[in-house]
């Protein structure tokens, strides 16, 4: 019993499979029906030459998808169609025109088709496509070329809305037009994705492309059946047919026939654009993540430069601290001796002594005076102390010192040649502190000189001062590239002061290092190497910078001061 009721299943869910698979009983009305018996001779065209749509075999047999879907048409309607044969499509349409046919099997619908015609929805509908051996994307990048079409075939009345921009070459069908393409007698040609494979399967053709008509154009081949234009009734009469047709029976044809090769995904335009762009943008970002690593790089170099520069700084003026502090210590522990061997050789004095005594302490007390000097050196090297500042003009300062060393001067033949500038304005400063800096460097020209007064050869200082502005390249020779010790800017007035002698100059080691505490170019014994550290050390008090350097002309050396003034004084 439950065998028998699976049977009775199994038979009614085979009866609905076949009903839906299978075309259903045509049923024409009254009137359909009596115009059918009434028009026994309906004559019939097909294209000789359009495969794999419809077409003649050399047995003279037609066949293709049209031939088999009219066939399925007649065994509906129970009626046989007349065939028309005529040369070509170009005739075939011709004598349609005529009323020498009454329908057409297979024909795209058009605006002058139209006009005397009528069509059934289309039953076919096939990718077009542009065949070449290149890959041309639009019509509009096939202008100037060569471009094959069907004559009077659907994609002729397309191409020719460009025949002012393309040399339309048309063919009688669609398998010539390929071989010409192929061969490259002509550039391109516009058809069908159908007939195309059709063709290149059947001749073994390889050195073809083919991309898709695009999108703003009629892409697809949507092949109808045409029926002249005053038979509405047999219209309607196709179209039930077509509409009885079963999805399986289609199938059938098509699988039959339609040997397409899909275009794949990544020929169409649509695609390519969007790779494209989406490979634009990765480049992009790749492009922006590889500038910003190196920019980055740049950074973390410069900073490691810096911090490495900050570093030596740091070493620096550790160690300059460390030399003051016992510069400081070594001072007072020196100074309370100096003090009692001073007072000492004061008493001696005092009593009577022979001219040797008298010898000896004469040299302890210059001996004294020299190890007093050293101390107050150190004394002002370990002490910042505060300036007295007030206003005055440097042009003073200058006259000053030049005047307290006037008998060294005299004495060692040396020449003072001044081009002082009096319309300076006048700089905060520290009068005695700066005498002190202009008398130092004054003695320290003299004693370079001393050589050329036993050569009999001229000594001579040149002393100058001026207003000027900060360049860039001042900044680059005094070492200020970025303006670091924030006293000296770009386009910042200045106080320019320059002494030029005419010694016998710095060797490399001594012009690197001449500003460095105890570095002296003197003979051992004669100079303490304080005198231009100090120096230094006021003027960047002052808010100033110096340089010293070997002159480019002739042999001497070349000291320049650069004090900063505030924006309105240098106005």
């Amino acid at each position: 019993m439950t065998s028998i009721k699976y049977f009775l299943i199994f038979l009614f869910f085979s009866f609905i499979l076949e009903k839906t698979s299978l075309a259903q009983s045509l049923e024409l009305n009254e009137e359909e029906q009596l115009w059918l018996d009434n028009h026994p001779v309906i004559k019939i065209s097909y294209d000789k030459n359009f495969p794999p749509y419809e077409w003649k075999t050399n047995e003279g047999n037609y066949q293709g998808i049209s031939v088999d879907y009219i066939q399925l048409i007649e065994k509906q309607l129970k009626f046989k169609f007349k065939k028309i044969e005529h040369k070509n499509w170009s005739q075939v349409l011709k004598e349609f025109k005529a009323g020498n046919i009454d329908m057409l099997s297979a024909i795209a619908k058009n605006d002058s088709r139209q006009k005397y015609m009528l069509f059934t929805t289309p039953y076919i509908r096939v990718q077009g496509v542009i065949v070449s051996s290149k890959e041309y994307k639009n019509l509009k990048e096939l202008t100037g070329e060569k471009v094959g079409v069907v004559n009077d075939n659907y994609w002729d009345e397309l191409v020719s809305h460009y025949d002012n921009d393309i040399k339309i070459i048309r063919v009688d069908n669609a398998k010539s037009g390929i071989e010409l393409v192929s061969i490259g007698a002509i550039d391109a040609m516009v058809t069908d994705l159908g007939s195309v494979t059709y063709h290149i399967q059947e001749d073994s053709i390889s050195n073809l492309k083919f991309v898709p008509v695009p999108l703003f154009q009629n892409q697809k081949l949507e092949l109808s059946i045409g029926i002249r234009k005053d038979w509405s009734i047999l219209q309607a009469i196709i179209q039930k047919a077509i509409n009885n047709i079963s999805k399986t029976e289609k199938e059938q044809i098509d699988k039959r026939w339609l040997k397409v090769q899909e275009i794949s995904f990544w020929q169409d335009s649509g695609f390519q654009n969007k790779v494209f762009i989406l490979a634009l943008i990765i480049i992009t970002i790749i492009a922006m993540i590889l500038f910003w690593n190196r920019s980055l790089k740049l950074q973390v170099q410069r900073r490691s430069d810096e911090l490495e520069k900050a570093h030596k700084q740091l070493i620096h003026a550790e160690k300059m601290e460390s030399i003051g502090r016992l510069s400081a210590g070594v001072a007072h522990e020196v100074k309370n001796p100096l003090a009692i061997l001073q007072m000492s050789v004061d008493y001696l004095k005092g009593e009577d002594n022979d001219e040797t005594i008298i010898t000896i302490l004469d040299d302890m007390d210059d001996a004294i005076a020299r190890a007093d000097k050293v101390i107050k050196g150190l004394l002002d090297f370990s002490r910042e102390k505060d300036l007295q500042v007030s206003q005055g003009h440097i042009n003073e300062v200058i006259i000053k010192s030049i005047r307290l060393i006037e008998h060294e001067l005299k004495q060692h033949n040396v020449a003072i040649k001044t081009s002082l500038d009096d319309d300076l304005p006048d700089l905060a400063m520290d009068f005695n502190r700066l005498t002190q800096v202009f008398i130092n460097l004054f003695m320290n020209s003299v004693q370079a000189m001393y050589e050329n007064k036993l050569k009999n050869c001229a000594s001579e200082i040149e002393i100058s001062s001026s207003m000027g502005i900060i360049t860039q390249a001042d900044l680059l020779r005094m070492g200020l590239q970025s303006s670091k010790e924030k006293r000296l800017f770009t386009q910042q007035p200045i106080i320019i002061i320059k002494i030029i002698d005419t010694g016998h100059g710095l060797d490399s080691n001594s012009e690197k290092n001449i500003f460095e505490p105890f570095f002296t170019t003197k003979p051992m014994g004669e100079g303490t190497g304080l005198g231009l550290s100090v120096s230094k050390t006021i003027i960047n008090l002052h808010h100033g910078i110096i340089t010293m350097h070997n002159r480019s002309d002739q042999t001497g050396v070349e000291v320049t001061i650069y004090f900063a003034l505030k924006e309105e004084q240098g106005k």
